[in-house]
């Protein structure tokens, strides 16, 4: 099976956007979105909605989750391509982990967490 990663997803304190991700990072923004509270406590076990800022650091797509003050759990996640996503997601629940199953556009993205709330998007290989 292959396997790629596609982007981080990182939670950030809204002051670091500037002043870390921007001026250190050279963090470049591509677009927006606002995450609701339901998909994010279906995705991420947090029940609140955020603002997301797509971009790229140097090559690297990353999504920034916006908080006002750090959260526990966070909104950190890998996204990976895989040519067999249904296969992973499969044998996830089959381990008993978390898995959520969004599906936009008639294209099924899955998340899954580990014991310890990490979490993978995981996306078909295109």
């Amino acid at each position: 099976m292959e396997i790629a990663y596609r982007h981080v997803g990182l939670q950030v304190v809204e002051s670091d956007l500037k002043s870390f991700y921007e001026e250190v990072l050279g963090f470049e923004l591509t677009g927006t979105m606002r995450l609701s509270p339901e998909e994010s406590e279906a995705i991420f076990g947090i029940s609140r909605g955020t603002d997301i800022l797509f971009g790229v650091c140097h090559g690297l797509a990353v999504e920034l989750f916006v908080v006002n003050s750090p959260l526990s759990p966070t909104f950190g996640h890998i996204c990976i391509e895989a040519t067999q996503p249904h296969a992973i997601a499969a044998a996830a629940m089959d381990g008993g982990y978390r898995v959520h199953t969004r599906s936009r556009n008639g294209v099924e993205t899955f998340f899954i967490s580990d014991s310890n709330h990490n979490t993978f998007e995981v996306k078909a290989k295109v």
